[in-house]
């Protein structure tokens, strides 16, 4: 029987954190309003982001993408992130790979979401998993804006966060107590928490370009999608969903 736990539960490329473009700074003379109106454009371009990531996990799953497939395709979407890297400044081109590349996120965790949907208990898991995203993602996010705290310290400690769960996500393959799989999928959920407060606060120092509504939306959708996915994984052990 298909096991969740087997899929690619880290979101492929989204494990190698956010883009890697270097983003250009409010200057000073910019106002705020460049800010609203730079974060105004990371939603539109992020709810599109997860329009191609569905389209791209029910094409999966209509096709019946097998396990390794599933692999292949977010080997698929580092690269796409890689390319997108570089191509970040170039006109069209880059809203290509930034939507290639959620397509290609959500074709590789078909598997997982197809075994979720044979089931009633699997669909309310979802219906829950993405509920809770939601509303921590929207409050976290609306926090980190108005907020006066400084977040920017947190970028290294997730960073190395991040390396550390990966880690664990190659150790899970091999050593599965459900007591370690809780404590990963908190840790996770924590540090992804993190990663919003503090992609959020960054926009209010950015200029007001594509490259860098392109740049941020490519990070808040790794950064909301491995959310979803370890609130998923920690639901699926609480309600003993997790079994191979």
């Amino acid at each position: 029987m298909y096991s969740p736990r087997n899929n690619n539960s880290y979101g492929g490329a989204s494990m190698l954190g956010g883009s890697r473009y270097h983003y250009e700074p409010l200057g000073y003379a910019s106002s705020p309003a460049q800010a609203s109106s730079l974060i105004s454009k990371v939603m539109g371009l992020l709810a599109f982001s997860f329009i191609f990531a569905s389209i791209g996990t029910f094409f999966g799953i209509s096709i019946g993408l097998s396990f390794t497939a599933s692999w292949m395709m977010a080997l698929g979407g580092m690269v796409v992130l890689f390319a997108l890297n570089f191509l970040i400044e170039k006109p069209g081109i880059n809203l290509i790979l930034l939507y290639l590349f959620t397509f290609l996120e959500g074709m590789s965790l078909a598997p997982l979401i197809g075994y979720l949907l044979g089931g009633e208990v699997g669909r309310t898991i979802l219906t829950q998993a993405f509920l809770t995203t939601a509303i921590t993602s929207l409050g976290l996010g609306a926090y980190a804006w108005t907020t006066k705290r400084d977040f920017s310290r947190l970028g290294d400690y997730l960073f190395f966060g991040v390396i550390l769960l990966i880690v664990a996500g190659l150790v899970q393959f091999f050593f599965r107590a459900p007591l370690f799989v809780l404590i990963v999928s908190v840790v996770g959920i924590v540090i992804f928490s993190g990663y919003v407060l503090y992609y959020v606060q960054q926009a209010k120092y950015m200029a007001d370009t594509t490259p860098n509504a392109i740049g941020l939306t490519a990070s808040l959708f790794i950064t909301v999608l491995n959310l979803f996915l370890y609130i998923l994984q920690l639901l699926m052990l609480l309600t003993g969903n997790d079994r191979d």
